[in-house]
């Protein structure tokens, strides 16, 4: 579709429980492609992203280990198979790898 895919899809279940990987703050927003997002600066500096939810939990300030929404098949998910669309931007910069991450962290 001429653009980058800059995260890692994680498929599971509608309705699995995602996880805040670090403290900060669970911000929702609606987009397009995303479907139902939070968008997530954290303490750490670096901005995180979760795509594709089905619905959230907790938002705002959040900790490391909260449950912060609910693994989906929003946006153009819907044309796929439940995901979660996950990624890291360090510093608030271009996304990196968020495997390294999701193992130190989850």
């Amino acid at each position: 579709g001429g653009r980058r895919h800059e995260g890692v899809d994680m498929i599971g279940p509608i309705g699995t429980p995602i996880y805040a990987v670090v403290d900060g703050i669970a911000i929702p927003r609606t987009e397009e492609l995303g479907g139902l997002t939070i968008h997530f600066p954290a303490a750490d500096g670096n901005r995180y992203y979760y795509g594709h939810l089905d619905h959230y939990a907790k938002l705002g300030p959040v900790k490391a280990g909260d449950i912060i929404a609910y693994m989906g098949q929003t946006g153009n998910a819907r044309f796929s198979v439940p995901h979660l669309h996950f990624e890291i931007h360090p510093g608030g910069g271009p996304a990196v790898d968020p495997y390294p991450t999701v193992r130190a962290h989850c």
